[in-house]
């Protein structure tokens, strides 16, 4: 298994939106392009229209020498993630949570944690970019949450976390320049880390 010191500087950046070139993705644009100043490649998954199912706790993680048992869309996400020392989770929060389209992401991560496998995960470093209509500062918290528990589990190393709240509107997030010049800082400065 290869550890994650080992690993190219490549970042796998999930998009959870439904809605293209909205606000999470444009936070998103913004963290890829500062950490291309740091060297780093992004791939880019839009989870929106990929064929993902939900996991259906079968435990045969690997029995057919693949992550998974279940044939789907998730094979993309995982070759990226084999490959990566960086993973960024863009997201809009839902309802307090994340959204339909990149929860099963997160329930088919399972494989990495199975006893038998193939990939070592631990070390990875993630980032959290989230986005809410909400003004609320508080909204975000089961969000963060549940990301920082995913995290601890995994072993991975939080890298930054970026929720930005009061942007409604689908593209209300390009005017805010302060919050786009942080989310750029927070991919220049993986380079330090």
């Amino acid at each position: 298994m290869k550890g994650r010191e080992d690993m190219p500087r490549k970042i796998t950046v999930l998009l959870g939106s439904p809605r293209r070139n909205g606000n999470s993705e444009t936070l998103a644009a913004s963290f890829v392009e500062g950490a291309a100043k740091a060297g780093y490649k992004a791939q880019i998954i839009r989870v929106n229209g990929l064929k993902i199912g939900g996991c259906i706790d079968c435990r045969r993680c690997w029995a057919n020498k693949t992550h998974c048992f279940l044939n789907d869309d998730m094979k993309e996400v995982y070759a990226s993630i084999d490959e990566s020392s960086v993973i960024t989770f863009a997201t809009p929060l839902y309802f307090y949570s994340w959204p339909t389209q990149i929860k099963p992401v997160w329930d088919r991560l399972l494989p990495y944690f199975s006893p038998n496998s193939k990939v070592d995960v631990s070390g990875l470093r993630a980032v959290l970019l989230a986005t809410a209509g909400d003004n609320d500062d508080k909204c975000s918290d089961g969000l963060k949450k549940s990301f920082e528990l995913a995290c601890d589990y995994a072993k991975w190393q939080i890298a930054g976390e970026l929720l930005v709240t009061g942007v409604y509107e689908a593209t209300a997030v390009s005017s805010k320049e302060e919050v786009l010049k942080q989310a750029f800082e927070m991919g220049k400065n993986l380079k330090s880390e």
